[in-house]
């Protein structure tokens, strides 16, 4: 009997040990999966921490530029009729202050809106070469002589904000001093800097500044500076499975890219500094609706918004990362930056 019991009691411990052999795997497995979880959280919670952190680091360094800058509001007039088709040239009466290649936005506030990009500036400052038309969702149009020609960068405030017609105004942002109409896109700022061409400090000519930009390493007064958001991938709402923009739909597309910076020599458009990034490639756009709304609070938000008048520039971008559930999170980070010198004009 009692090596029965003892062989009973032996017996039975053993399916004990199995079982609790079991249950200790199952718990191990689940710490693990746990901790594994909470690890993915804190990286995808720091994804989004760096990409606010760069931003904000990006923005500081563009405070100190831009709070010595003479800010710059770049727009034309044709000169010369074009038709719909024409890649060639687009002339108007002066090309000073727009990009040496970039993005116009030509005709705007009637139906024959086009956004059209560039390639570079003629060295006689009234042409822009190499054409690519119907760009960001617009088609190629024919457009008449005194047509307005913008840079897609400029927001500016139009000058009637008590009821303007539609006509004449792209979008309404929300700031400290109410809400404001403006005209352009807002996807980059023109500027230059006081400079001397000798290296040295001395910024002043008869008592006045000198206005300029580095360019290729060089301080020159006939150098001109600006900065614009260049995207390089996309995000399609569909494809992830993701409502970024929480309007309750999925068919919402993004272009996800970058704030670069480029001089360039106004007297000779071909001489051009190194381009620069300026931060990291999280910054985001709603395709084809450049500096519109992007958190459905009503307001548009262009990324610069320049006020000539109060010197005022308010810089907001926002930048994508992931959330702790890994699912992707917009975010804004801003500021203003009250120029120092006389804006332009």
């Amino acid at each position: 009997m009692r090596m029965l019991q003892i062989n009973s009691r032996s017996g039975f411990s053993l399916v004990e040990l199995t079982v609790a052999g079991t249950l200790f795997a199952m718990v191990v497995m689940g710490i693990v999966m746990v901790t594994a979880k909470d690890d993915a959280n804190s990286k995808s919670n720091l994804a989004i921490g760096v990409a606010e952190m760069r931003a904000q680091q990006m923005l500081a360094r563009l405070e100190d530029e831009l709070g010595h800058a003479r800010g710059a509001s770049p727009r034309a007039q044709l000169t010369q009729a074009v038709a719909s088709g024409d890649i060639g040239s687009l002339t108007v009466d002066s090309t000073l202050g727009f990009p040496s290649s970039g993005m116009l936005l030509v005709d705007r506030g009637n139906g024959a809106l086009e956004r059209l990009s560039y390639s570079r500036l003629d060295a006689g400052g009234t042409r822009f070469l190499e054409l690519k038309r119907g760009e960001q969702c617009t088609s190629g149009a024919s457009h008449s002589a005194g047509a307005d020609v913008l840079w897609c960068g400029l927001a500016e405030p139009i000058l009637l904000q008590t009821n303007p017609a539609a006509s004449l105004y792209d979008g309404r942002s929300m700031e400290s001093t109410g809400p404001v109409f403006f005209r352009g896109d807002g996807t980059g700022f023109s500027y230059r800097v006081p400079v001397d061409p000798t290296g040295g400090t001395d910024f002043l000519v008869g008592g006045e500044v000198r206005w300029g930009a580095e360019v290729a390493h060089t301080p020159t007064a006939t150098g001109w500076a600006a900065i614009w958001f260049e995207p390089s991938t996309t995000y399609a709402e569909a494809t992830t499975g993701f409502d970024l923009n929480k309007d309750g739909d999925l068919a919402d597309e993004y272009d996800i890219g970058q704030l670069r910076k480029r001089t360039w020599n106004t007297s000779n458009p071909a001489d051009i500094s190194i381009e620069l990034g300026l931060g990291p490639t999280v910054i985001v756009q709603e395709r084809c609706k450049w500096g519109r709304d992007l958190n459905r609070d009503g307001f548009d938000d262009p990324m610069f918004l320049w006020d000539a008048n109060t010197r005022r520039l308010h810089i907001k971008l926002f930048v994508l990362g992931s959330s702790s559930a890994s699912a992707p999170v917009m975010r804004a980070v801003e500021s203003t930056v009250f120029l120092r010198n006389d804006p332009e004009g």
